[in-house]
């Protein structure tokens, strides 16, 4: 175990970070189409379901953030048990604060601070719907009544507020 000098972690992306002020919900996932990590914005597809964002997709069609649930597997564990023939449920934050991770390190975010999702030019470490700290031209769109609660850590991993 690492010794903790400085600070303590601020999360694991996806957690929800205060449990008693939150709105979540219940919802279909897509498992021939699903979220690679715990902590991306998604948006509902025409059939109902909870999926990620596409690419060129507008702030306007999020709908909120898929949550880590705990215990839990990976969602691609999920899938290869249930089958990419087999829908299963999930959870989505619709107002709370979630630990997200935006990358890169997030010791310089401030308080109030401007969140920006990607929407285009996905990578792996940074796919469709991931958290940024920053504007990326072209590839980020603001996310709605969502703020930074403060510096994050050096890992990446910071607090948002969403729909509070």
């Amino acid at each position: 175990m690492p010794s903790l000098l400085y600070r303590m972690p601020v999360g694991i992306a996806g957690a929800i970070s205060r449990p008693q002020d939150l709105t979540t919900e219940p919802v279909i996932l897509n498992a021939a189409n699903t979220f690679s990590q715990y902590g991306l914005v998604g948006k509902d597809s025409a059939d109902g379901k909870f999926i990620p964002l596409a690419a060129s997709d507008a702030a306007t069609v999020i709908t909120g953030l898929y949550v880590r649930p705990y215990p839990t597997t990976s969602t691609p564990d999920l899938v290869r048990q249930v089958g990419t023939a087999s829908n299963f449920t999930g959870d989505v934050m619709k107002r709370g604060y979630m630990t997200v991770n935006i990358g890169s390190t997030a010791v310089n975010l401030v308080k109030g601070g401007v969140v920006y999702v990607r929407n285009a030019n996905p990578t792996t470490a940074s796919p469709l719907g991931s958290i940024l700290g920053a504007a990326v031209t072209n590839e980020t769109v603001v996310l709605p009544n969502a703020t930074f609660t403060g510096a994050g850590d050096a890992a990446g991993n910071a607090e948002i507020a969403y729909n509070i």
